[in-house]
């Protein structure tokens, strides 16, 4: 299978990374971004100067733009992927929306995110797709090399963007603040920072490995009258659940927006 990836910045070449362990599948790139370019030609993919001559080659297309330049790309393309199956990880782009940019085509949406370029991204796969099974196997095994796969329903698209598209960015900003307040009390960045991440890592994993609902699994930690107890009343009366949640709504709002093309 020839897959073809139409921008490689970092969400395309995390996938390309998975990728490239993999012997079934032969894999091309093109970006206006030389410097894109030679990054992908490393990681195995034959490099294209124009968007036509790659949609022409490839079996499949990947679409690893931002919203804003989906139009372009598609003039740029000049009908060569007309009859492609296409599969997009353009934020905020419909189901509905890319058939009407794809008409003759077979179209899958995908929201990846970036934990995927150290092999442990969430892949959430819509399952309005008219895919064939053979290429919804197909797709689903590109995106697992990158990390975990779900397929979910059309319309859960946009709150998975506020969960996992957008939360890695809400889990650098409590590594970071966890690592300042380190250094703030005494502990050298470096130590603060490994501090922070390995117990985010670890906590993770916990919940993963656990059936028992996150609130519980913070009680076993939580002592009465201890310093746990403390720290999680300061969170709690600073509203840091509320905020969580608020800012999980408004990526979602602005996700709905971007599809409003």
């Amino acid at each position: 299978m020839k897959l073809g990836f139409l921008g490689c910045g970092n969400m395309g070449g995390a996938i390309m990374r998975g990728l490239s362990k993999k012997t079934d599948v032969e894999t091309g790139a093109f970006d206006v971004s030389e410097k894109a370019l030679e990054r992908a030609k490393t990681l195995g993919a034959k490099a294209f100067s124009k968007a036509g001559e790659l949609a022409a080659w490839a079996d499949m297309l990947l679409l690893c733009v931002k919203p804003q330049q989906l139009d372009g790309l598609i003039r740029m393309m000049d009908g060569a992927q007309r009859g492609k199956p296409v599969i997009s990880i353009v934020a905020g782009i419909s189901t509905s929306e890319l058939r009407l940019s794809f008409p003759q085509s077979r179209v899958l949406r995908v929201m990846p995110n970036t934990p995927a370029m150290v092999g442990k991204g969430m892949n959430a796969l819509s399952l309005d797709t008219d895919f064939t099974e053979a290429e919804k196997a197909f797709a689903e095994g590109v995106f697992a090399s990158a990390g975990e796969v779900a397929w979910v329903q059309e319309k859960q698209m946009d709150a998975v963007t506020g969960v996992s598209g957008s939360g890695p960015a809400y889990v650098y900003l409590m590594i970071e603040a966890m690592t300042e307040a380190g250094v703030r009390e005494g502990l050298p960045f470096d130590l603060a920072k490994r501090l922070a991440a390995q117990t985010v890592l670890g906590s993770a994993e916990m919940v993963l490995q656990n059936e028992t609902h996150p609130a519980q699994l913070r009680a076993q930690v939580t002592s009465p009258a201890g310093t746990t107890a403390e720290a999680l009343y300061i969170l709690e009366k600073n509203g840091m659940k509320a905020a969580v949640m608020e800012a999980v709504r408004a990526c979602v709002q602005r996700s709905r927006e971007l599809g409003q093309r």
